[in-house]
């Protein structure tokens, strides 16, 4: 499983690159919606209804992506020599809003699991709607992230995202190699048995190395104090992330969201942190001044 979920990532890593870096935001954009909708897809599969209330799902996460596409296009965002640096004034920044709420009480739910049972599975409204809004929302701040000051420095919105995965990929390694060695207290035995608090930290480590890292690469002006904080968060972040789609696929009785990726399962089991995490780095960009 390992050497196979290996050789998913190298094959991978390059495909990642190219998005990041060699489109243009308009390219960069259409290309994420077609992604999400792969999102979508196995995100419905999630919600314990029928054919036609998954396709339902689908088109309604689609109709909001492409929303949001259409408001940035007649909002002339997607041109470069006309977005402006404050450029949290050019798009729905409300939606982001919207979406640090949510996963605030996604996290609560994954708190209370499974005294929310009655709550959230109460058919698949509520988790229809949290899906609706958490890919609409992810795609919009990752759009965001990549247009970071792109009339000033075509790549460093593609910089910020990879530092954004890098920290994400970093808790994740982390937390499997460190749990498989030491790995004895479970962080969230009901929602996911084989996460534990001394993998959970083994990941916070290697996140913060590797995030400082790439901040000193980029020679990000940065108060490495709140950097460091910010760090903590994004890897917080993640793990209830996680935690969130696992107790969705606990409750639907999956194991993978699907097996498009062999070794990894689905793109939402690679890309479930992503989407907790990528709202909140926007927030985080405003709160480090990065764009001062």
């Amino acid at each position: 499983m390992l050497k196979q979920r290996i050789i998913t990532a190298v094959l991978l890593l390059p495909l990642v690159g190219c998005l990041l870096f060699l489109p243009d935001l308009l390219t960069f954009s259409a290309i994420l919606v077609p992604i999400f909708g792969i999102l979508a897809w196995e995100w419905s599969r999630l919600l314990q209804t029928s054919k036609a209330g998954q396709s339902i799902f689908i088109v309604l996460s689609l109709a909001a992506v492409g929303g949001l596409f259409y408001q940035l296009y007649q909002q002339n965002f997607f041109n470069e020599a006309s977005l402006p640096l404050l450029w949290y004034d050019a798009y729905p920044f409300k939606l982001l809003i919207v979406a640090l709420l949510v996963w605030v009480i996604a996290s609560i739910f994954v708190l209370l699991y499974p005294k929310t049972t009655k709550t959230l599975f109460r058919g698949p409204w509520l988790r229809g709607l949290f899906g609706i809004v958490i890919l609409a929302a992810a795609w919009l701040a990752i759009v965001v992230i990549r247009s970071l000051l792109i009339n000033v420095d075509y790549s460093l919105g593609a910089w910020m995202l990879l530092l954004m995965l890098v920290v994400i990929w970093g808790a994740d390694v982390g937390a499997y190699f460190a749990g498989k060695t030491w790995g004895k207290t479970k962080l969230a035995p009901v929602v996911s048995p084989n996460k534990t608090w001394e993998g959970a930290f083994g990941g916070l480590v290697l996140a913060v190395a590797v995030g400082m890292g790439v901040a000193s690469l980029l020679s990000l002006e940065l108060d490495w104090l709140k950097f460091t904080v910010f760090v903590i968060v994004m890897v917080v972040l993640s793990v209830f992330g996680d935690l969130f789609e696992s107790m969705l696929k606990r409750q639907a009785n999956i194991k993978d969201s699907s097996n498009i990726l062999p070794g990894h399962g689905g793109l939402l089991d690679r890309l479930d942190s992503t989407l907790s995490v990528a709202p909140f780095f926007v927030a985080g960009v405003l709160w480090l001044e990065l764009l001062a």
